[in-house]
């Protein structure tokens, strides 16, 4: 039995110059994965600038996987086309989260960074930070094995308190 040590909310906030995969546009979605869970968003038509400020929540498992990021063109009469991918490595935010979950910190604070570098998928150095008293970090994604694109993500961490 799979072990959970706490919640990731996602909110898949919106895509950049995202590749074209039907005649000059198209029609995209994102599939979230974490360990054995996936969670999509809704599909976006004729947009390759698209916003969908759509929250979608995972558990954590124990051994923390990374959160695959994956973005589809909706087809109807053929297989969804790739759109590019990512990876986004949540352990420095589960453990941010933990480190604060019972903190009585009440003013916004950086608690880490993730650099943006060539060995990553990151577009601009991505903050770890305290607000309102939740872990959230921001996040803006260069998709991976695709011609171009973009995608910007926020997430939160919500720690199960034992």
């Amino acid at each position: 039995m799979v072990e959970f040590v706490g919640l990731i909310k996602v909110n898949v906030v919106k895509g950049t110059n995202l590749a074209v995969r039907d005649m000059m546009t198209s029609d995209p979605y994102v599939i979230l994965t974490l360990g054995q869970q996936s969670v999509k968003t809704r599909v976006i038509k004729n947009n390759l600038n698209p916003v969908w400020n759509e929250k979608l929540m995972l558990s954590i498992p124990d051994n923390v996987p990374p959160l695959k990021v994956l973005v589809y063109d909706k087809d109807t009469f053929s297989t969804d086309d790739f759109m590019g991918e990512a990876e986004i490595d949540i352990q420095a935010l589960l453990t941010a989260a933990k480190a604060y979950e019972n903190s009585s910190i009440t003013e916004p604070m950086q608690l880490g960074k993730w650099l943006a570098s060539k060995d990553n998928t990151l577009v601009k150095d991505s903050i770890i930070c305290l607000s309102d008293g939740k872990v959230k970090q921001e996040i803006t994604l260069k998709l991976q094995n695709v011609e171009r694109g973009e995608l910007e993500i926020e997430l939160e961490c919500v720690p199960l308190s034992q």
